[in-house]
């Protein structure tokens, strides 16, 4: 029986002007969960890393506990599949139509222009609304600059598939990727509808991993979300 361990990318730059860029607490979080690798003698016979900037900076973080250590770990390969939605990019090109069909969006968006300090506050409940309403097809917007969510679930599924094909028995796997990524897979794995996949995103911790066992081109989950490595104040979501 071969494992797949799914694991998201530290805390990236929410709110700055380029979001793909690990903070430095998403550094530390991505050494703490290398070094409880290390600790607990987790061994890595394959790593896939996802094509974004937060990707390979937590991959990096991660491998230098292992190099500390005098440890190697196998040469990754990269997958496109395994890159994030554009939930972050489609809101900010469906804002106003958006905010104008839910007023509670409006009255949320509103109150960041009375003041400006709710804007990291609100501007996380408007895109949790959105984000619902977008992936069930309950606000439906289109624009040839970003992907669509059927688009990014079927992408998610041709991911899992390469992996599922190039992984040997007995072997472990280590996956860096995205938490809508991580929840797309699981979700399929479990059966949930579009809305319960979003719900799953919004939960995913920074750096958690889920591990997955896989047999006979079948997987089971065996455990989600998991940050044995990070004391509370390390915990993050976004």
């Amino acid at each position: 029986m071969s494992k797949i361990i799914l694991i998201r990318h530290g805390q990236a730059s929410y709110g700055a002007a380029n979001y793909d860029n690990l903070s430095e607490k998403g550094i530390v979080q991505s050494r703490a969960l290398g070094e409880y690798f290390v600790a607990k003698k987790i061994q890595l016979d394959k790593i896939y890393v996802g094509k974004l900037q937060r990707h390979l900076q937590t991959f990096e973080a991660f491998s230098s506990a292992f190099m500390d250590n005098n440890l190697e770990l196998p040469i990754p390969v990269f997958l496109e599949e395994l890159n994030e939605h554009h939930g972050n990019e489609t809101l900010r090109l469906a804002f106003d139509d958006f905010t104008k069909q839910y007023a509670h969006a409006k009255k949320l968006a509103d109150e960041v222009r009375a003041d400006p300090q709710l804007q990291r506050k609100n501007s996380l409940l408007i895109f949790e609304m959105f984000f619902k309403e977008y992936t069930t097809g309950r606000f439906q917007f289109e624009h040839e600059s970003v992907q669509s969510w059927k688009d990014f679930r079927n992408q998610t599924k041709k991911g899992i598939e390469q992996i599922k094909n190039e992984i040997g028995s007995g072997e472990t796997v280590g996956v860096f990727t995205s938490g809508g990524t991580k929840s797309s897979i699981i979700g399929d794995l479990l059966g949930v509808n579009e809305e319960q996949v979003a719900e799953f995103n919004l939960v995913m911790k920074n750096t958690s991993f889920s591990q997955l066992l896989f047999s006979k081109n079948k997987i089971n989950i065996l455990t989600l979300n998991e940050t044995p490595h990070l004391p509370d104040e390390l915990i993050t979501f976004i």
